[in-house]
């Protein structure tokens, strides 16, 4: 399980997936109803177990039963409990960051030619400019920066955000394990905003958050 904290108010985790339902409902107090209800319409056993391992992480972090539901604008909140969470998963793996102060920002992606493939359809001119033309490097960077606008997106829950014109990564260069790298939102109504983010590259996935 990887485990970061930023200070004592922020943390974000990662659990990589190896259990099946039966186990990780035993980590969790009992269900109640609308949680019941939920679970019982995922269909696919994968989403199945994201579900109820993100939920095991909410339960662990906050020390509460893991209610989460939506805002509006997509964020997710907890009920009677006033941590600030953000919850991200792929395949094989579930992600939480949890704050005390402001609402956090996570997403974990597992790398794929498919970001290349697509990533006209989420770069900006200006991140064009700082790719590298070293293909492992390159890849990293789609991947990392798809997650940054992922994480950018989830913490300022702003809805009609557009990830391509709005949220521009800050140049940088992957560095081996992870590292710093930054995001600058374009607001419609109010002043550009510089995002901090961390970020780590794993063998199956990439992860970005909000700091």
């Amino acid at each position: 399980m990887f485990e970061q904290k930023e200070r004592s108010s922020l943390v974000t985790v990662v659990w990589q997936i190896s259990e099946t339902e039966e186990e990780l409902l035993n980590l969790l107090p009992a269900l109640k109803e609308e949680e019941k209800s939920f679970f019982s319409r995922l269909s696919f056993p994968a989403r199945r177990l994201e579900w109820l391992a993100s939920r095991v992480l909410i339960h662990h972090y906050t020390g509460q039963y893991p209610a989460a539901r939506y805002k509006d604008n997509g964020q997710p909140f907890l009920i009677d409990c006033n941590d600030k969470i953000s919850i991200s998963h792929t395949r094989g793996y579930a992600a939480i960051s949890v704050s005390k102060e402001k609402t956090p920002g996570v997403d974990i992606e597992y790398p794929s030619p498919r970001i290349e493939k697509v990533m006209n359809r989420f770069l900006h001119p200006e991140e064009k400019t700082f790719l590298s033309s070293n293909r492992v490097l390159k890849e990293r960077q789609l991947g990392l920066i798809w997650c940054l606008k992922e994480a950018a997106f989830k913490q300022c829950g702003i809805p009609g955000l557009i990830f391509k014109d709005q949220i521009i990564a800050q140049p940088f260069t992957p560095k081996t394990h992870g590292g710093n790298f930054s995001a600058k939102v374009i607001h419609t109504q109010r002043s550009p905003e510089l995002l901090q983010l961390k970020y780590t590259i794993h063998k199956d996935f990439y992860l970005a958050w909000t700091v």
